[in-house]
């Protein structure tokens, strides 16, 4: 995966949660509605210091790695797992409104990744045929 692929799953994302969480608001209670929305946050937070510890870590070799910053987007990720915690202790908001959050997350990383994938599998396929 790309830079740009990531970002366009976290941009699709929040979008995509926002829409869901005014209709929700509408449809069932702000409550579900703001549970649904701040954890497709959490999920974009969390796949923001996977990114981070990724980037931060695996370098070509040859390529000094900073510790500093493997450390700092790992007490990230540390800090969105406690919020997870919290949330799973205190229920701030209603279950299901955090699953259907989370999904959003999965569902926009499988649609956008198979978007850039089909499009390159065409343009591989346009330069076999001009060739």
């Amino acid at each position: 995966m790309n830079k740009s692929l990531l970002a366009r799953v976290k941009i699709w994302t929040i979008l995509i949660a926002l829409i869901g969480a005014l209709v929700a608001w509408f449809a069932i209670s702000f409550d579900f509605a703001a549970g649904l929305f701040l954890t497709a946050l959490w999920a974009v937070a969390g796949l923001m210091a996977l990114e981070g510890i990724l980037r931060s870590a695996v370098v070509p070799p040859g390529t000094p790695r900073n510790g500093f910053a493997v450390f700092l987007w790992v007490l990230a990720k540390i800090a969105v797992y406690g919020l997870a915690l919290w949330v799973l202790f205190f229920r701030p908001f209603p279950a299901v409104s955090h699953a259907a959050g989370f999904t959003i997350l999965m569902v926009t990383l499988v649609g956008v990744g198979a978007r850039s994938r089909s499009k390159e599998i065409r343009q591989m396929n346009r330069r076999d045929d001009d060739a």
